[in-house]
């Protein structure tokens, strides 16, 4: 029994340890920032990060797009019509996350250690907007040129899973109140590359001021907040 408890202690100390150094390198890699020198563009176009609470999207203006979108997605397995579509908002994340918990209240530990621990499959989740974000708390704005925009939509469009050159369509677990779908993607989830990680490595590929590792959504936000 004595053997047995050093054990259990030994492990838990061990996991709490595990968890505290996460946590202070998230902090610090927060605060870190990478493409420090940016400047938003003058006369470039706009792009939105918005957060949900638990998933970023990356999201910009279909009209300011480089590659053929209607092409890749088809926009008629959309609800809106496509004279309406305004703009694409899009992340990346674990399929029982983004199936299972659209927010956190849906969120159960299962789902959440066997994100966390075990590498596991994608999907990535668009949403059409007819109208422009708002700016707010959950919601940032920067301004970019079109060939940073092309670099951060080619790294999208390399994360998703195409057949006869056309993304996956995964036909289940819409959310309520949008006009979405999840797409097969590429690459696994684990607690190292979350959901945000990737947004944030989209923005990053744009040459944006980001953080440098960003597992959770505040990680990205707090480097907009002057655009409030």
């Amino acid at each position: 029994m004595r053997k047995l408890f050093k054990v259990l202690w030994r492990t838990f100390l061990g996991v709490v340890a595990f968890f505290a150094i996460y946590f202070i390198f998230t902090f610090l890699l927060m605060v870190i920032p990478a493409n420090r020198n940016f400047t938003p563009a003058v006369d470039g176009v706009e792009i939105n990060i918005i957060s949900n609470g638990i998933h970023t999207d990356i999201c910009f203006a279909i009209e300011d797009a480089n590659l053929d979108w209607n092409k890749i997605l088809d926009f008629g397995k959309f609800q809106t019509p496509q004279h309406d579509m305004k703009y694409l908002s899009i992340g990346w994340g674990d399929k029982g996350f983004y199936f299972d918990t659209p927010t956190w209240a849906e969120l159960s530990a299962e789902t959440a250690l066997k994100a966390a621990f075990v590498p596991t499959p994608t999907a990535i989740h668009i949403s059409v907007l007819k109208k422009t974000p708002q700016v707010g708390e959950r919601t940032r704005k920067t301004t970019v040129t079109k060939e940073q925009l092309l670099k951060m939509e080619k790294y999208i469009q390399n994360h998703l899973q195409l057949k006869n050159e056309k993304a996956i369509l995964i036909d289940c677990c819409r959310y309520d109140g949008y006009d979405d779908n999840f797409y097969e993607a590429k690459g696994s989830y684990h607690l190292i590359r979350t959901c945000n990680v990737w947004a944030n490595q989209v923005l990053k590929e744009g040459g944006i001021r980001t953080a440098t590792w960003a597992p959770f959504d505040k990680c990205i936000l707090y480097h907009f907040e002057n655009n409030k």
